[in-house]
């Protein structure tokens, strides 16, 4: 059966998408978040919560003393002004994928999402994705149950980023200059240099 991957088109935060990131997992996570205004996640929500409740009724059916205690985990999360403190309007969603998997076998498979531009052709991996770039997110959802927590939600496995319009990351300080007659450091090298062997 076909995996049930979908959509979602916003502004992205925190992309690690090149490199895991160990921080909370040893064998590494790839992840990303996307930010966009309510009104455009309303279909993704409705769509995200109908599996959830699904889940929720199925655990229900296999366990009937669950009916009391489980909740549900909201699918997305509501942006808040760390400044003021007032809703921007905009709702956050959590994108993940681990870098490394464990088999029944004990062995294990390594993944990782793919990143293309906006012409569907691999982006290099030296290409930093800042915040504030537009991009797509395929993602496959996962519902699950925890037990500890009696919540039901759903996982959004990352699998691939389109970056639309990206802001490179470290690179927003020094575009504010224009280019001026005066010092170049020994560790600049001429245009043609820098260019020899792309084909532009």
């Amino acid at each position: 059966m076909a995996k049930n991957i979908l959509v979602l088109e916003g502004t992205a935060l925190w992309a690690k998408v090149f490199e895991p990131d160990c921080k909370w997992n040893p064998l590494g996570d790839y992840s990303i978040n996307l930010q966009m205004p309510v009104a455009d996640s309303v279909e993704m929500s409705e769509k995200l919560d109908q599996i959830v409740q699904a889940k929720f009724k199925e655990a229900i059916e296999e366990d009937p003393r669950l009916k009391n205690t489980l909740t549900t985990q909201d699918v997305c999360q509501v942006v808040y002004d760390r400044d003021t403190g007032d809703d921007t309007g905009n709702v956050e969603f959590k994108f993940k994928l681990k870098s490394k998997v464990q088999k029944r076998d004990g062995s294990y498979y390594e993944q990782q999402p793919a990143v293309l531009d906006a012409k569907k052709v691999p982006i290099n991996s030296d290409t930093l994705i800042g915040n504030g770039s537009k991009v797509k997110v395929a993602f496959e959802p996962v519902p699950y149950v925890l037990a500890a927590t009696k919540k039901v939600g759903v996982s959004l496995r990352l699998k691939a980023v389109q970056v639309i319009d990206l802001v490179e990351y470290g690179n927003n300080a020094s575009s504010v200059f224009d280019e001026e007659d005066g010092f170049v450091s020994n560790n600049s090298a001429p245009t043609e240099e820098l260019a020899d062997g792309i084909d532009f």
